[in-house]
Formats: structure tokens, sequence, C-alpha cells
């Protein structure tokens, strides 16, 4: 589906670097201008701060969800044996499709 004008694929990692230029890509993708004003509200609604804050108050499961968000942080979790069976498997799932990511 990358080629496809109807599918958009935005990466965490590229947000991180820039939030900003990904938030007008998306807008771009769905037609919608946005005004500076628009880009600093949707900045602040989607702060690691903000969602955390949000996800807390709606009393779920949800609320932990959200880690560090920062990139690269799931060598905290994963162990070595772990990593390698997730890289097979990822080589194995997006063989062919061309998208790339940096997990670093």
């Amino acid at each position: 589906m990358r080629e496809d004008r109807h599918f958009l694929f935005v990466k965490y990692e590229d947000m991180k670097k820039n939030i900003r230029s990904s938030l007008r890509t998306i807008a771009a993708f769905l037609k919608k201008e946005l005004t500076d004003e628009q880009l600093t509200l949707i900045l602040n609604s989607c702060s690691l701060k903000s969602m955390r804050e949000t996800l807390s108050e709606s009393g779920t499961w949800r609320k932990d969800v959200v880690r560090k968000g920062i990139v690269g942080d799931w060598k905290n979790h994963f162990s070595a044996e772990e990593s390698a069976r997730f890289d097979q498997k990822y080589r194995e799932r997006m063989a062919g499709t061309g998208l790339e990511f940096e997990f670093e």
C-alpha cells in the first residue's frame, strides 16, 4: 500500500525528529490547512504530558500505555534473545514492502 495515494505512512521516529513537519505532512495528506494556532493546539494536545494526563483521568488500563516517548527505549525492555526474535519476525513481515524504520 506504500504507493497507494490513499495511504500515508508516518513513522514515530520521523515525528520525534520534526513533529511540526510531520503534522503539516498529515494535514496536507488530509487536504486540510492548519493555522499556526491550530498547529500549536495539536502540538500541545499530542504532547507526552498531555496524553499522560488524559489517559490517567480515563481511569482505565490505558493510562499505562504511555512510557518515555523516546526512540530506542525498547532496548530497556527487550532481552538480546527477544530482540533477535523480533528482528527475524520484522524481516519476514516487512520483506518486499520497501518500508524502512530506524530503531535507534
